[in-house]
């Protein structure tokens, strides 16, 4: 299981590399997306001990974890912000979780763990570690006002690159 401070970290992170907005709508959504899935063990828990719900689907890294749950996660948070600042944060939990045990891509349809089993502590470690230099390189981006410009060639004519 992935610390909810990595998922936040990485979440933010990609919106840093990929958006860069100066806005604080697609960092609050892809947060909220990255922490969402796991609410399934202060909500459905209490329920299955309750004798309420039963079986594999209502577990953790059962039906918030799947690919119909992020559909219901990013049309709600897409109320909030962008659509794709929340598809970014839930899909990256998602790949997270797929690393450190696995996750029920397709319930409720079929409910086989899909994913590896990575050391919980090198798998935040290695995440937070990427993470973190990314966050705060984008942020300095924005105060900088850098854009990321590859170097224009040399103005010289290609014949002259032979001699």
């Amino acid at each position: 299981m992935v610390a909810t401070g990595v998922h936040i970290l990485v979440g933010l992170a990609l919106i840093m590399l990929m958006g860069r907005s100066r806005r604080p709508e697609p960092y609050l959504v892809a947060a909220l997306a990255a922490t969402v899935p796991d609410s399934d063990t202060f909500v459905f828990q209490p329920l299955v001990e309750l004798g309420y719900v039963a079986g594999a689907l209502w577990s953790h890294r059962g039906l918030t974890h799947s690919l119909l749950g992020g559909v219901i996660v990013v049309a709600l948070l897409s109320y909030f912000g962008p659509r794709w600042a929340a598809a970014m944060g839930f899909s990256s939990h998602l790949v997270l979780d797929a690393f450190s045990g696995g996750v029920q891509l397709f319930a409720p349809l079929n409910q086989t763990l899909y994913g590896l089993s990575v050391d919980w502590l090198l798998l935040n470690s290695l995440t937070s570690a990427v993470a973190v230099p990314m966050i705060l390189g984008g942020l300095l981006a924005l105060k900088h006002d850098i854009e990321y410009r590859l170097p224009r060639p040399p103005s010289q004519p290609v014949l002259e690159w032979f001699r």
